[in-house]
């Protein structure tokens, strides 16, 4: 028993231990197989990530880089560059002048802006490609990749991928390199080319500092000849012409928007001030009874007057040709203006400044010095000092003293210009004479510009307190009379425009244009003050347009042909609404405001807003069913639930009513659309109208109806179509009663008409011995003798 005991213990010990190896070899098996199948994995997702890689790559390559048209751009920066500082970094010009100095700087100024975006944008794409072939090398390099699958079918599948990624990564490893060589290319040319811009600027600012400095003490040989062959540049006009090309062409494009703005300014503020013009020419006044108001004399020219003297406070330091030029419109504006409406001793002076600025604009355009121009600034010294002189002599005959004692502060710069030119003070008397010409221009257009402004006040308050039935007067204008503020406005605004393109202001303004320019964070939200001024400037200018809409949609603008007005006010108030939106996104687009993070907001506001102002986006889109619906529109009579009035004007929110009695009714829009609405003139003026009496017994009936029908044919506000009818209604207590049912053409003469006809009733039926009965009642009294009744009881 014991040896068959042991014999069977060893048997299975033996077993245990072959089971436990058989495991063992099964463990190391399947864990081979696994990591072999992760190794597997991870080397298909390297293989599909560097294939996206090459794809990537192949997109930007085929996109392609413009690197002919870039280098054509560098080189034609590079050549304006030369350009700019031609006479200014070499060989220098013998007189250094402002005018040349300054417009170099813009230029400068802009080419290094355009150098430095380009730039930036070089950058990105070499970023680009460099990037993408930095993740082609890192995942080649991954030591995974090179992992030889024990799967003869994960080998061979691993073979021909392996054939595939190095065919593609050698095709576009050579062009990435390529590509990135050519645009690392291109970026040392253009950190050349803005290295050089820079260094220009700082010599450019140097020799600005040092004329500054030197203004009143550098003398140069103004009248000696010019050796332009030595400077190798073009004649001074040519060069002086393209020069200004350059700076007007760099900033117009720079302030596109901001120039399209003030040309639809224009464009609306012209058309305003035609409607009004039109609107004074309907109410009766003749052309010649508007002759003193500028804005009814001459609605164009004003309106480009006007928006130019304005907006130019608000564009973007403009270069001094886009001043001149402007100005040189505003004069041609302010010249058609007061063709007829100023004296002829007034008029003879403007033609002469006229005549003068035309003479500095050609002067003002030349750059670079030579004898002749120095000969063109004497002539024009002695043409502003005799205007000035004339001036002087006559001045009884001037009758805005505001304009004399301008015209002698030119004439004394003019003066100064003189002496200091013959002195060999080049810069300080072509600036004196600068000065001089527009300071004359500048005054009488913002003179004039404030008087408009003061002019549509005026006009509103004509068409406010005019009545149709008095004889119209003459409009005499604006007085002269002006508060001590308005002359201080006027010095300041004459001040800043005349040295806002100096050195010296230049250098006071850019730390702080350079401060509201500068980036600055709350949080992830980035902003700048300049556009945060942006957004309230374009704000106010669509408010400001929505109000001149307004102020044309108000009751007081009256049109004599009352089916005009139909739709004329629901098509207004549409376009308040369009102006105030567009201006609101304007508003924002101009700010570098993002409109997807403000529909984020708005979206989150919504609900809130939904339940919060119920009322306030019920009359909203109640306003906006009345305009497209048009319910009711300007001038019509109305009944809304105990009101009845005329419309007066529909708002965004509310609508205003005009009683009978002149109060004014605010009624929310919601509720025009609520409550019964009844209007008396929607379909057409004309109304119904009716006068019921009576004739006493024994009159004939015949005559009187033929006598009414003759009354109502007389009446002028009667419509024979349709027919007016007279009906017999009943035999009365007293009377036999009939009713005139008659059409007048507009509501508003129904009560006047009424009046009309009673009298010419009563007059002719008392000439026919018709009578009106009025009611009568006989009443009989009864005395009838009425015994007391006897007590309940007994008196005791």
């Amino acid at each position: 028993m014991d040896s068959i005991v042991k014999e069977i213990g060893i048997k299975n010990r033996i077993n245990q231990l072959m089971l436990e190896s058989k495991a063992e070899n099964e463990k190391k098996a399947r864990q081979e197989k696994y990591i072999n199948y992760q190794k597997v994995q991870k080397q298909n997702r390297i293989f599909n990530l560097i294939e996206l890689e090459v794809q990537n790559a192949k997109f930007l390559l085929t996109r392609g880089y413009a690197y002919k048209d870039i280098t054509a751009e560098i080189h034609q920066l590079k050549e304006w560059e030369e350009f700019a500082v031609k006479g200014i970094v070499g060989k220098k010009f013998r007189v250094m002048t402002d005018r040349n100095l300054s417009s170099t700087s813009i230029l400068l100024d802009e080419l290094l802006k355009r150098t430095s975006n380009r730039l930036k944008k070089i950058s990105v794409e070499n970023q680009q490609l460099s990037r993408t072939q930095e993740k082609i090398d890192s995942l080649v390099a991954e030591k995974n990749l090179y992992y030889v699958p024990i799967d003869s079918v994960a080998r061979e599948i691993y073979r021909l991928q392996s054939l595939k990624m190095n065919t593609d990564i050698n095709l576009i490893s050579e062009r990435l390199k390529n590509a990135v060589d050519s645009i690392q290319t291109l970026e040392i040319m253009g950190d050349q080319l803005k290295f050089k811009i820079e260094s220009d600027i700082i010599e450019n600012d140097r020799l600005r500092k040092l004329e500054v400095d030197q203004l009143f003490t550098k003398k140069v040989p103004v009248f000696e000849r010019l050796d332009i062959k030595k400077l190798m540049i073009e004649d001074p006009l040519t060069f002086s012409l393209k020069t200004n090309y350059l700076v007007l062409y760099f900033y117009l494009i720079n302030n596109k928007n901001s120039i399209l703005m003030m040309l639809i300014l224009i464009i609306g503020t012209a058309v305003y001030f035609k409607l009004q013009k039109r609107k004074f020419l309907d109410l009766g006044y003749e052309k010649n009874m508007l002759f003193n108001i500028y804005i009814l004399n001459s609605p164009i020219a004003t309106a480009l007057l006007a928006v130019l003297n304005l907006y130019q406070f608000v564009l973007p330091m403009p270069p001094l040709i886009f001043s001149i030029i402007a100005w040189t419109i505003s004069t041609i504006a302010l010249t058609i203006m007061m063709w007829k409406s100023i004296n002829t001793f007034i008029w003879k002076i403007w033609v002469a400044i006229f005549l003068l600025n035309l003479v500095a604009f050609f002067d003002i355009i030349i750059l670079i010095h030579f004898v002749g121009e120095s000969f063109l600034i004497l002539a024009i010294n002695c043409l502003g000092i005799g205007i000035g002189v004339y001036a002087f002599k006559n001045r009884a005959q001037i009758q805005r003293k505001v304009y004399f004692w301008y015209i002698i502060i030119a004439t004394i710069f003019q003066f100064f210009s003189f002496y200091y030119l013959l002195n060999g003070h080049y810069n300080l008397g072509k600036f004196l004479m600068t000065k001089a010409v527009y300071t004359i221009i500048v005054v009488f257009s913002l003179y004039s510009t404030f008087i408009i402004v003061k002019e549509i006040n005026l006009i509103s308050k004509i068409l406010e307190a005019d009545d149709e039935d008095e004889p119209k007067k003459t409009l005499n204008g604006i007085p002269h009379q002006f508060t001590l503020g308005f002359y201080l406005i006027l010095f300041l605004c004459w001040f800043l425009l005349m040295i806002r393109n100096t050195y010296t202001f230049q250098n006071f303004v850019d730390p702080f244009r350079n401060t509201i320019s500068e980036p600055r964070s709350i949080g992830n939200i980035t902003f700048t003050f300049e556009n945060i001024l942006t957004f309230i400037v374009v704000i106010l200018l669509s408010s400001f347009l929505a109000r001149v809409v307004s102020f044309l949609a108000s009751d007081n603008q009256i049109i004599k042909n009352k089916n005009k007005t139909k739709n004329f006010g629901s098509w207004l108030f549409l376009s308040r609404i369009t102006i105030v939106t567009l201006g609101v996104l304007l508003a924002f687009a101009s700010a570098g405001i993002p409109l997807d993070k403000i529909t984020l907001i708005i979206s989150a506001l919504g609900v809130g807003i939904g339940f919060g102002m119920q009322s306030l986006v019920n009359n909203l889109i109640s306003g906006l069913i009345i305009a497209f619906e048009k319910p009711v529109s300007l001038d019509d009579i109305i009944e809304v639930g105990t009101q009845s009035g005329k419309m007066k004007s529909i708002g965004i929110r509310s609508s205003v009513v005009t009683t009978f009695d002149g109060a004014d009714v605010i009624i929310p829009n919601g509720e025009l659309l609520n409550q019964n609405l009844t209007n008396w003139t929607l379909g057409s003026s004309s109304r119904r109208s009716e006068i019921r009496f009576g004739v006493a017994y024994g009159t004939d009936l015949e005559l009187t109806k033929k006598l009414l029908f003759e009354i109502l044919e007389k009446n002028e506000n009667v419509l024979m179509k349709p027919m007016p009818a007279i009906w017999f209604t009943r035999f009365g207590d007293s009377s036999i009663d009939l009713v005139l049912k008659y059409w007048i053409s507009h509501f508003d003469f129904d009560n006047e008409t009424r009046s009309e006809l009673i009298i010419a009733i009563d007059k002719t039926l008392k000439e026919n011995n018709i009578v009106i009965p009025f009611s009568q009642q006989d009443i009989h009294i009864i005395n009838k003798e009425i015994e007391p009744e006897p007590d309940s009881e007994p008196e005791i």
